[in-house]
């Protein structure tokens, strides 16, 4: 008995120390555990911690406010009313989109959309279900607001676009997709981009989004262990900052409103573009493109039948025609025949050549606009009564290739590098050109045409306006200028950019420069002159040159009216004004137009511009000159 006692207490002892080597050896790993979580890796688990509890939220950034060169807002912000949905306080969310449909019209697949593409966020995050709400859509979701649990209407600046805003010019915004978002943010580590933010997409808001975009702010909220935002949350206690958003830089345009706004009314019901420029600077003074399209459909939705009808649209509405519309130049393009022919001693000012009515070459052609000609001409009268058969001798004298040396001068057929949107180069044929891209010779009888600025020949309009201010300044090509000034939301001037004379042309005497003037002025001043629709009251002496260019040969194209309009020619017009001291230059190509060529339809639109920059400038001379007079009296 005593022995089976025995065995049973050094079992139990046995027991009792492996019972007690398991306890001490796990109290052990727990002391130990302890102080490796609390202790060795106490800071790291601090910081999880506190993300767990505490939450960033961001504060977007007012964009930038583009202006014009005196100072008016060409495209400001203002607040829109965005319907929010905020899941920690949503209790039946099938019924609450119900409701929201038959309230505000929408369809429940589209709400559900909405949400699907939030799904993982936190539930105090917002969800947007709907931006730029109505004034009486806001109303009927307050009205509504007992029976919506988790429903609010937010506040946040957008672009305020007006009817008049020019779209090429100033571009738009769009939202940014998962495959751009990495891309921006590889250049914007300390500033980066997020989901559902807006970014510049044509225009001014494309080339300067990195001063007009701001840096956004953020607050600290402290969220509870089901991501929901807490009210217990004392942040004084906390100490925990807010920081405000940064609004963006402001923009300051060398572009005149007002006469951006004249521009606009000019050219309305047709196609094309118009550009206007300080030929002493370069500095651009109103841009317009044609058809257009209105900014705000990316800021209030478009749906797909809008949006193919545009991309379908045969004249563009989405491209920016003043840099990116190549054209063939016409009869403007006659300038720089005149020029390399007087530089070359082809013709002297007085020579004659005689029209009557058309040119030969070899077998082909070729006829001047005035079927039954001019007579005989000399220099001053051809470019005045724009006399197609003197430049075809002109021209074929020179050939293509002494032709393009002069046009390439003159700063055609290449990029002028503006800092807007797309530049196209244009097209200055030459005889190698030929060669290289058709691998054939040059023909004798594709030179008449390029004499007239057709052919081959490309330009844009911004170009047209750039070899006009040439002509006008006597030589010098400026860079075309846009911005002037990038100014910080307190005053602080960051950027002034000054004008930049590319190069003076080489070749071309001061001489043949006012050779040349004095028969482009006789284009619009002298009675027989093809351009005299473009004359300014109060004796503004103006100089210009017309041009029509035909978009397919048809016979007796003049006289067609039941041509479909994207075959009806193309009207031209440059011009500079005033003669002895030119301040302004005015290119007008006006697409496929229905009404006629360059004098009665382009020469027109130009006019209307030059009188609207006098009136300007005489109302801010008379408001200059009394407003020191009413200081005084204060």
């Amino acid at each position: 008995m005593k022995k089976i006692f025995r065995r049973e207490s050094v079992v139990v002892e046995n027991r009792f120390f492996w019972a007690s080597v398991v306890l001490v050896g796990m109290t052990a790993v727990l002391i130990l555990r302890l102080w490796f979580v609390q202790v060795y890796r106490g800071e790291y688990y601090r910081r999880i911690s506190e993300n767990n509890r505490i939450r960033k939220i961001e504060i977007p950034a007012p964009r930038g406010i583009i202006l014009d060169r005196n100072g008016q807002v060409l495209l400001g912000n203002r607040p829109f009313f965005d319907l929010v949905y905020i899941p920690q306080y949503v209790t039946d969310t099938e019924t609450t989109f119900k409701l929201l449909s038959r309230l505000l019209h929408v369809p429940v697949s589209t709400f559900e959309k909405r949400l699907q593409l939030s799904a993982g966020q936190p539930k105090f995050l917002p969800v947007n279900l709907k931006r730029n709400l109505s004034i009486h859509e806001v109303s009927t979701v307050q009205s509504n607001k007992v029976f919506l649990p988790g429903i609010d209407i937010s506040v946040a600046p957008r672009r305020d676009y007006q009817p008049e805003t020019p779209a090429h010019l100033l571009g738009y915004l769009g939202e940014i997709n998962k495959s751009k978002l990495a891309e921006l943010n590889r250049n914007n580590q300390d500033n980066p981009y997020m989901m559902g933010d807006l970014v510049g997409k044509q225009g001014i808001e494309a080339r300067w989004e990195q001063h007009l975009r701001g840096r956004r702010g953020y607050r600290i909220i402290q969220v509870d262990a089901f991501g929901r935002q807490s009210h217990l949350f004392d942040r004084d206690k906390w100490n925990l900052p807010e920081v405000a958003a940064v609004p963006g830089d402001d923009i300051i345009l060398t572009i005149d409103g007002e006469l951006q706004k004249a521009t606009v009314d000019a050219f309305r019901g047709k196609y094309g573009a118009v550009v206007v420029m300080n030929p002493k600077s370069g500095q651009l003074l109103s841009m317009v493109s044609e058809p257009g399209f209105d900014p705000a459909i990316y800021q209030v939705g478009l749906s797909g039948e809008e949006w193919r009808a545009l991309l379908s649209d045969p004249f563009h509405p989405f491209l920016d025609k003043t840099t990116g519309g190549e054209f063939p130049p016409g009869s403007t393009y006659k300038a720089v025949v005149a020029m390399a022919a007087l530089e070359e001693k082809v013709v002297d000012p007085q020579k004659r050549f005689f029209c009557p009515g058309h040119f030969t070459s070899g077998n082909q052609v070729f006829h001047c606009h005035v079927r039954e000609g001019h007579g005989h001409v000399n220099l001053r009268e051809a470019l005045m009564k724009s006399c197609d058969v003197y430049f075809y001798h002109a021209g074929v004298e020179l050939g293509v290739d002494r032709i393009a040396k002069y046009a390439r001068a003159l700063g055609l057929g290449q990029r002028l590098g503006v800092a807007l949107n797309m530049e196209r180069p244009g097209l200055v044929p030459t005889s190698a050109w030929k060669k290289l891209t058709h691998h054939l010779p040059w023909a004798p009888g594709e030179t008449p045409p390029v004499s007239i600025g057709q052919g081959y020949n490309l330009i844009t309009p911004l170009q047209m306006a750039s070899l006009y201010a040439t002509i006008a300044n006597g030589g010098n090509i400026w860079k075309p200028q846009i911005v002037k000034q990038v100014v910080t939301h307190e005053g602080k001037t960051i950027i002034e950019e000054k004008p930049e004379l590319i190069r003076t042309v080489p070749y071309i005497s001061p001489e043949t420069y006012a050779t040349v003037r004095e028969g482009l002025e006789a284009v619009v001043m002298d009675e027989p002159g093809t351009g005299k629709r473009a004359r300014v009251a109060g004796g503004v002496r103006v100089a210009g040159k017309t041009g029509s260019v035909q978009v397919v040969s048809l016979k007796k194209n003049h006289n067609q009216r039941d041509v479909s309009m994207k075959w009806k020619e193309h009207a031209m017009f440059a011009a500079f004004a005033p003669v002895e001291d030119p301040e302004i230059v005015v290119a007008v190509v006006s697409e496929n137009d229905s009404v006629g060529g360059g004098g009665a339809s382009a020469a027109p639109v130009a006019g209307k511009i030059l009188n609207a920059y006098w009136n300007l400038k005489k109302k801010r001379e008379i408001a200059n000159a009394e407003e020191p007079e009413s200081k005084e009296r204060l």
